[in-house]
């Protein structure tokens, strides 16, 4: 039996890319914000390729294809994912949040992942 996969939302902001890593059956690995696009052209492969290693699972990278950073250069942004799934570990899906009720940031917190959260479901069940 192969191991449950990884799940990872990246979410493009103005100022910041928000990412949210999870797996199956133990729930939030890692959540950051990074800069808004990586200033290297492979960097975000090479991201997402490390966790995977670091993780010794395959990983399905979700992006935000509603967010306002993607639609401003979606060609850049296709780009980038599509030279994440050039890695076997590596599968790239593109997919929106289902709209919800956001919540308030708080004081020194990443801000709120509750969308990142509904992309993972969206994308790993079709549910929205």
């Amino acid at each position: 039996m192969s191991p449950p996969p990884l799940w990872l939302t990246l979410q493009p902001q103005v100022g910041y890319t928000q990412i949210l890593l999870s797996q199956s059956g133990t729930g939030t690995l890692l959540k950051a914000r990074l800069a808004s696009e990586p200033m290297h052209p492979g960097a975000l492969a090479k991201l997402l390729e490390s966790l995977a290693d670091w993780h010794g699972r395959p990983l399905f990278a979700v992006l935000d294809a509603d967010a306002e950073e993607v639609r401003r250069s979606p060609e850049r942004w296709a780009r980038m994912m599509g030279e994440a799934a050039q890695s076997p570990s590596i599968t790239v899906e593109w997919s929106a949040p289902v709209q919800g009720r956001l919540r308030k940031e708080r004081f020194f917190t990443l801000g709120d992942f509750s969308s990142a959260r509904r992309l993972l479901t969206h994308a790993a069940t079709g549910q929205r």
